[in-house]
């Protein structure tokens, strides 16, 4: 059973946001049989070459109405017919036709309607990332030991090296030695430290990174004593190494010397991970920028460049032939981030990650693999045409506006992403360590939240706004941060059409659903949702061909209006029954596919006419997320009372994390799949100590572990006392585990 959310009881363990989730189903929609229709199993989306009896075509015309301003940035042609390279952030030009009016580009409605189908349908989520989040952390609860059992190793931090290109190849040549210098020491170089215990210093580059000469201390031999950055002879030379602020912190680096015969290989996928947005701060791109320490030295803000000094993290256990230990990752601060055991994709049930095609897949079609077999690609059933604007100007924009800064989603804000149990304290959330019983919140939408008494207010950045805005329409912005936009206004009207080819009954019905929501919903679309933008009205008419009367007669075009009710209420009714036959919690009193929760849910998300209060969607301020609020459920949001949900609360693994079972054993290289986590036994992995049974086999002794069916085999045998009895305790440190070679174990000691 999947964990289930459980809403926070007090306000100050309560959460606010402009986005919420509607829960993943317990089990999928399955079309990988095929549909049925009139009594047979047909599949359809294999069948692009006829038109296949009993199977819907035709087109379903759009009336789409702005109920807030909406941007959706557009490309630009220049006078010499040459489209516009401005970084996109300094475009404020909308999507428009040839002649100016507003246009909604077909994609952008593809991608939001398949989205609803996905969500009514049962279907997969998708896309979700494979990518295991970063944390950083030393507070003293959990997450804060596990970040320094992963980050210290037998006591020691992790080491420096220098990031270099070999060929084609990036590797790491570790130093010699990484030495502390007091920032006293470097204020009299007249470096700039009056800032560094502040989030905006950044390092000096008359120091960073440049050669120095030193002298260590007498007695600890770690420490610097003196330092020049001008030649001295009989000092020692070195490398400056400055890393960014943090409270309290007094020293910084030096690093000496080269440790060639131990270098690395960088593997293509660490080295793109540290470039990943997730890992490469705002502040890293301000501290280490292209031109930084010599012009174009990297490939863009915040890269790597040649020779550049680095912290890195081996796991020693994973030697190869070679004897070099395997590098987990590497950082410019020696308490860098590291990745999570677990990615959002290891937290979705095997039910729904790894399950064969669904319905959302077989209309719209995909790309890659079906049932983890190599398929080919599934052509779409539906087609999307650009929405064009023909009601509301000839004013249709607003003016150019700065909005306040819009974040990207963060998966490491855990306490939203993942089910919690809100009526416990921070220190007993779940996140993506190994052994914490949770799962990903579900599909991500953003609430209604316009507000009519400050409007467009609401969403401009609320300081400086006209010289922000004019140093962002100059030729060189200094302003590296903010946007301008200008949004269409509200009250426009546009004109759309999709059409389709050979959908099923419940399949139409599922597109049908997407489109007419229930009374007082509507559609979210473009950007500047999170600020209340992008609030749309689609009304809709469908319109179905009938080929056999349209090829059997010239007078007669097949072609006939219609209400689309029983296609609504065939997809409903199939919905609702496979809700029931896979156990989701229903709502007797409600009618429609309002009975499933998990939809309620969805429509509660998408209710326009009666949204939530401004203040109760709205983001927090960056201090309130010290203390881990939980996001509560769309229902508690809005004010309804909460569904019977069938709960298994979500909880952290009931064993503290150690540096013995340190995770390297899931580290960035992925080499194995992950497996999933429906149990708090962590797997089996090689630099382990474990506890197991003894158990005879044959002429010599084994050893069962929890969690895993594998018996190990015990390399000294000799060690094991002879009066040792079968099923006794005992403590094994593992030398081996693979699924080729099994796993072999050392016995330690009798517990």
């Amino acid at each position: 059973m999947m964990p289930c959310h459980i809403n926070p009881t007090k306000s100050e363990r309560t959460a606010t946001a402009p986005y919420n989730f509607v829960p993943l189903p317990k089990r999928f929609y399955s079309v990988v049989d095929g549909i049925d229709v009139n009594g047979e199993k047909l599949f359809p989306w294999k069948m692009q070459d006829r038109f296949v009896p009993g199977t819907m075509s035709g087109w379903i015309d759009l009336s789409i109405k702005t109920k807030t301003p909406l941007f959706i940035r557009g490309p630009v042609l220049k006078k010499n017919e040459t489209w516009d390279t401005r970084d996109s952030r300094l475009r404020p030009e909308p999507c428009t036709t040839h002649d100016g009016r507003p246009l909604i580009p077909g994609s952008s409605l593809r991608g939001m309607i398949r989205t609803l189908v996905e969500i009514l349908s049962f279907s997969k989520i998708s896309p979700i990332t494979n990518e295991k989040p970063f944390f950083r952390t030393v507070a003293p609860d959990r997450i804060g030991r596990a970040y320094r059992d992963r980050i210290i190793q037998n006591n020691q931090k992790p080491r420096g090296g220098y990031v270099r290109r070999s060929g084609n190849k990036w590797i790491i040549v570790p130093a010699k030695d990484v030495l502390r210098v007091h920032q006293n020491k470097l204020v009299k170089l007249n470096l700039k430290f009056s800032d560094s215990r502040k989030s905006n210093y950044l390092p000096d580059w008359k120091g960073q990174h440049q050669p120095c000469w030193f002298k260590r201390d007498g007695k600890r031999n770690w420490l610097v004593s003196e330092i020049s950055l001008d030649q001295t002879g009989g000092w020692e030379k070195g490398i400056l190494v400055l890393t960014g602020s943090a409270p309290r912190k007094k020293y910084d680096f030096v690093f000496t010397g080269e440790e060639i015969n131990e270098s690395m290989e960088i593997p293509e996928r660490i080295l793109r991970r540290f470039h990943d947005e997730d890992q490469l701060t705002q502040w890293q791109e301000k501290a280490f920028p292209k031109d930084k320490p010599t012009k174009s030295c990297r490939i863009d803000n915040g890269y790597l460049r040649n020779d550049e000094p680095v912290f890195f993290l081996t796991d020693d256990s994973a030697k190869g032939q070679d004897n070099l230990a395997e590098l987990i990752f590497f950082g410019r601060a020696q308490m860098f981030r590291l990745p999570y055991d677990l990615s959002p994709k290891d937290l979705v049930s095997d039910k729904i990650k790894n399950a064969g095609l669904d319905m959302a897949e077989a209309i719209f079609g995909i790309i890659g693999k079906v049932n983890n077999e190599k398929d080919n690609a599934i052509k779409g059933r539906v087609f999307f045409e650009d929405a064009v604007a023909i009601a509301g100007g000839p004013e249709w924009y607003e003016e150019v506006i700065v909005p306040r800064i819009l974040s990207s989603p963060k998966v490491t804000c855990f306490q939203h992403y993942l089910t919690q149990d809100g009526t416990k304290d921070k220190k007993d959330l779940t996140t993506y360590l190994y052994g914490d019983k949770t799962s990903i919140r579900g599909h991500k939408l953003y609430w209604h939240r316009w507000d009519d008494t400050q409007r467009l207010a609401a969403v401009k950045e609320s300081q400086n706004h006209d010289k922000m805005r004019s140093d962002l329409l100059s030729a060189d912005p200094e302003d590296t941060q903010h946007t301008i936009i200008r949004p269409v206004k509200s009250g426009c009207t546009f004109s759309s059409r999709i059409r389709f080819e050979n959908l099923t009954d419940m399949e139409l019905g599922a597109l049908l659903s997407a489109l007419r929501l229930p009374e007082g919903c509507a559609h979210k679309l473009g950007m500047g949702k999170p600020l209340g933008l992008g609030t749309i009205k689609i009304d809709s008419k469908l319109h179905i061909v009938d080929r056999t009367v349209r090829y059997n007669c010239w007078d007669n075009s097949g072609i006939a209006e219609n209400d689309g009710d029983i296609y609504i209420k065939t997809f409903e009714m199939e919905m609702i029954e496979h809700a029931r036959n896979t156990g989701e919690t229903m709502e007797g009193n409600l009618s429609g596919l309002k009975k499933i929760s998990r939809l309620n849910a969805l429509f509660h998300l998408l209710q326009w006419t009666e949204k939530p209060l401004y203040s109760k969607t709205e983001y927090m301020e960056l201090k309130n997320f010290k203390e881990r609020p939980v996001l509560p459920t769309p229902h508690n949001v809005i004010g309804q009372p909460e569904p019977a949900w069938h709960v298994d609360p979500p909880r952290p693994a009931d064993h503290e994390t150690d540096s013995t079972n340190y995770v390297l054993r899931k580290r960035i290289t992925d080499k194995e799949q992950t497996k999933p986590i429906n149990h708090i036994t962590k797997p089996i992995e090689k630099g382990q100590i474990r506890k197991g049974k003894l158990k005879h086999s044959s002429d010599h002794w084994i050893a069962l572990f929890e969690g895993d069916s594998r018996e190990a085999y015990i390399i000294n045998q000799d060690k094991i006392p002879s009066e040792m009895k079968e099923g006794s305790t005992a403590e094994f440190f593992i030398t081996e585990q693979s699924k080729k070679g099994g796993i072999k174990a050392r016995f330690e000691k009798l517990v």
